[in-house]
C-alpha cells in the first residue's frame, strides 16, 4: 500500500459516505420487493436497522477522517490544492504525531466538536482548516453524537436526549420512533426532499472537502 496522503484520505472517505447512502437506497428496494415474501421477508424494522448501521458507519468514517487529517497535516503534507496549515508542532514521524495527539487528553475524543476545535487551535495556527469547517456545523455534529449514543446505548439519558432532538426537529415525538426511523424521515422543508441520514452524510462530506480542499 502506498503512503496515505490527504488526497487519498479524502477520496476514501467520500467513497465510504457514498457507500452508506447506497446501502440505505438498496434497503428501501429490498423492503418494497420482499415485504410480503414469506421466506425472505424484509420489514420496516429491518430497513430501520440498516439505516442505523449506515449511520454508524458514516460516523466512524468521520472520526477516522478527522484523526488521519490531523496526523497528515502535522507531518507537513499538503491538500490537493497545495494548502497546508501552519503548524505549532513538528513531529518527527507518524508515531510521534500519534503520541502528540494522544497526549492532548486522557481520551482523544473525535466525537465532540468543541474538543476537536480546541485541539485544532492547539496544533495549527487559527485552527485551520478544522475550525472553519466545523464551527458553523457544531449543532449538526452534536445531533449526530446524540443519535450515535441513542443507537449505541440504552441509558435513560441517551434516549431522553434523542427524544429532545426529535422534538426540536419535528416539533413532536411520533409513536414508535427509533433512531433508524428518524434517519429515514424527510427533513421538513428540504428542497429537493432528503432524509435526515442523507442530510447528515451530506454535511459530513462538505466538512471533509473543506478540511482537505481539492
Amino acid at each position: 500500500m502506498g503512503r496515505r496522503t490527504p488526497r487519498s484520505l479524502l477520496s476514501g472517505t467520500l467513497e465510504e459516505f457514498e457507500a452508506a447512502i447506497e446501502l440505505t437506497s438498496r434497503a428501501q428496494v429490498w423492503q418494497e420487493k420482499l415485504r410480503y415474501h414469506l421466506q425472505a421477508r424484509f420489514t420496516k424494522s429491518h430497513h430501520s436497522q440498516i439505516n442505523e448501521l449506515a449511520f454508524l458507519k458514516s460516523f466512524l468514517t468521520w472520526e477516522a477522517f478527522l484523526e488521519e487529517a490531523f496526523i497528515l497535516y502535522l507531518l507537513g503534507m499538503k491538500a490537493p490544492t497545495g494548502f497546508h496549515p501552519v503548524r505549532h508542532a513538528f513531529p518527527l514521524n507518524r508515531q510521534h504525531a500519534e503520541d502528540l495527539l494522544a497526549s492532548d487528553a486522557r481520551h482523544t475524543d473525535w466525537t465532540a466538536a468543541d474538543r476537536v476545535i480546541a485541539r485544532a487551535s492547539r496544533f495549527f495556527k487559527a485552527g485551520r482548516p478544522f475550525v472553519g469547517a466545523i464551527r458553523p456545523r457544531m449543532t449538526v455534529l452534536n445531533n449526530l453524537k446524540t443519535i450515535r449514543n441513542a443507537i449505541s446505548h440504552s441509558s435513560d439519558e441517551a434516549i431522553e436526549k434523542f427524544r429532545t432532538l426529535v422534538r426540536n426537529e419535528l416539533t413532536y415525538y411520533p409513536n414508535a420512533m427509533t433512531p433508524g426511523t428518524f434517519l429515514t424521515t424527510l427533513v421538513p422543508g428540504a428542497t429537493p426532499p432528503q432524509t435526515y441520514l442523507q442530510s447528515y452524510v451530506e454535511t459530513l462530506q462538505s466538512m471533509a472537502e473543506a478540511i482537505v480542499p481539492i
